[in-house]
């Protein structure tokens, strides 16, 4: 190692050329870029970038062999709606035996009485209804072209079907997104749900995914004057339907392409040129002007 009077910028190089951060303990799996609606907080509204539309089974099976050691969670979805892939159930349960935990979020429009039975008789760990229904209006508006009745019948279906199966099935949450729309109805979302049997309510942040759709955050983030490095090039794995790994869940569009696993594995990909050069960049602040890392409010600077 170089003396302490070197350049902090060749001491972190050196470090890096040495450390490789363990596996991931959370990876998303963009199983399918598909969706029959266009949210209006969502990617999908804008349109995504052409890409392959579905993970093969295949591919899915070889990468969850490649990083199954330490029993990660495996969030089967990211920019489409996971109930359209064909192989969703033969994913869960792959995963499921190769010791990992899986979780879904679907926005319930297609969640017939059968999908439900099979989620609730399936081995998956975690499920998410993505709803936001605080009124038909607020609703329908956010979701289009969903209807508000239809999606909320499914889900209160689900939640009826658990009861009689004595509770079995995975730990189930409703989400609502906090934004202008909804905030000043989220109190009464959260009562109504729990009132109707679901394990939790999530509230979540609303994100422009790096400017890809409007703002509807009720409070703007006020840019910090110092520089903070994101943690997910360290403790994150993400890969897109067509195999292609990317450094967080908000590179839908694959902007910052780190390898491909289905020309290699992610063990290979997480130690490999592409991330150790990303992951020197986010510790020394060096991210190229403009980037998607550069721009992320996870790494906010004084402007």
């Amino acid at each position: 190692m170089k003396g302490p009077g070197m350049p902090l910028w060749n001491n972190i190089a050196e470090l890096m050329d040495y450390y490789i951060p363990p596996l991931p303990a959370v990876y998303w799996f963009d199983i399918v870029r598909l969706c029959n609606l266009k949210c209006v907080m969502c990617p999908q509204s804008q349109g995504l970038k052409q890409l392959q539309a579905k993970m093969p089974l295949d591919v899915f099976r070889g990468a969850i062999d490649d990083i199954c050691e330490n029993r990660p969670l495996v969030k089967l979805y990211l920019s489409g709606e996971p109930l359209l892939h064909q192989d969703l159930f033969e994913m869960i349960e792959y995963a499921e035996a190769r010791g990992c935990r899986t979780m879904l979020h679907t926005n319930a429009t297609i969640l017939t009485g059968k999908m439900a039975e099979r989620v609730l008789s399936s081995s998956l760990d975690f499920l998410c209804f993505s709803f936001d229904g605080c009124s038909p209006e607020v609703y329908e508006k956010l979701r289009p072209p969903s209807q508000f009745e239809h999606v909320k019948s499914n889900i209160e279906r689900y939640l009826s079907l658990r009861r009689q199966h004595g509770g079995q099935g995975p730990r189930t949450t409703i989400e609502i997104i906090h934004m202008d729309e909804t905030a000043d109805k989220i109190d009464a979302f959260a009562t109504e749900w729990r009132g109707k049997g679901v394990d939790d309510v999530h509230v979540a942040q609303y994100t422009t995914w790096h400017g890809l759709v409007n703002d509807r955050r009720v409070e703007k983030p006020v840019s910090s004057p110092r520089y903070k490095p994101c943690a997910a090039p360290f403790h994150h794995g993400c890969i897109l339907a067509d195999g292609t790994a990317v450094p967080c869940c908000l590179d839908v569009n694959g902007r910052i392409p780190l390898g491909n696993i289905a020309t290699g594995s992610f063990r290979e990909i997480w130690s490999g040129n592409e991330y150790r050069q990303l992951r020197l960049q986010m510790l020394s602040g060096a991210l190229e002007p403009g980037s998607l890392c550069d721009r992320c409010d996870n790494t906010s600077r004084e402007v």
